[in-house]
């Protein structure tokens, strides 16, 4: 112990800058390096700290970014009146939902957020399209914020029906959905206007900003939650958030 102290304490003279000091030659260099070496061979868990060290230090890093994320970027995540949402009109709490009609993931998370908007009305979902699995995600969520254009409900209808579909859409599947709902496809495809193209571009920069890779992930004022959230979780941080 003693050894490995007086060599941590040498290193750290050896390293740390000296003002007016002459820069090491070679031959000193190299045995600081030495020095290093077998402190490190000697006591390999210095290396294990080290890693949980930067681990640590870029998980505080990362978590100070989204904090900063959320807070500069508050109002266009939770108060942009053009998002649909489901749930309450004057909401305790809000949660943002990135979600892609393509997205596996996403098809089962819907179903969790439309319990929760049963079980706790003080909640609401604010839905932002994240179309990021290719042209018929892009083409589907433009079509559905279409159809908010005739109503909020009207779009909460078309989403659903959109993610119940097993697998990928293409165009034709995308047609089906909004014809089996009765719905005038060519009315809603007109009506895709450069606002809803910006709308979805917004989303796709704003996701960026929060560090969002991938859907679907759930945005509470306080934090970022990517990838797929059981009901079980996601009922307790509503809980920790309300109570």
């Amino acid at each position: 112990m003693k050894k490995l102290i007086f060599q941590a304490a040498l290193l750290s003279i050896a390293l740390s800058p000296i003002a007016n000091a002459e820069p090491l030659d070679s031959e000193q260099q190299a045995h600081v390096k030495q020095l290093v070496r077998e402190t490190l061979l000697q006591n390999p868990d210095i290396i294990v700290e080290v890693i949980d060290e930067l681990k640590r230090r870029d998980e505080a890093a990362r978590n100070q970014a989204q904090h900063s994320a959320l807070t500069n970027h508050n109002t266009e995540l939770f108060k942009n009146s053009l998002d649909p949402y489901a749930g309450a009109e004057n909401p305790t709490l809000s949660i943002v939902y990135f979600g892609d009609i393509n997205c596996g993931y996403c098809k089962r998370q819907d179903p969790i957020l439309e319990s929760v908007v049963k079980n706790y009305p003080e909640v609401r979902i604010i839905y932002k399209d994240l179309p990021i699995l290719g042209p018929s995600s892009r083409e589907a969520a433009a079509i559905a914020l279409a159809s908010a254009k005739i109503g909020n409900n009207t779009y909460l209808s078309l989403h659903k029906n959109l993610m119940e579909h097993a697998g990928a859409h293409n165009t034709q599947s995308i047609a089906n959905v909004v014809n089996t709902m009765g719905l005038n496809l060519e009315m809603l495809k007109a009506s895709v206007d450069d606002q809803i193209n910006q709308q979805l571009d917004n989303n796709i920069v704003l996701a960026h900003k929060l560090g969002i890779t991938g859907t679907p992930a759930l945005v509470f004022p306080d934090k970022v939650v990517g990838g797929f959230t059981h009901e079980d979780r996601l009922k307790e941080m509503i809980e920790e958030r309300l109570n």
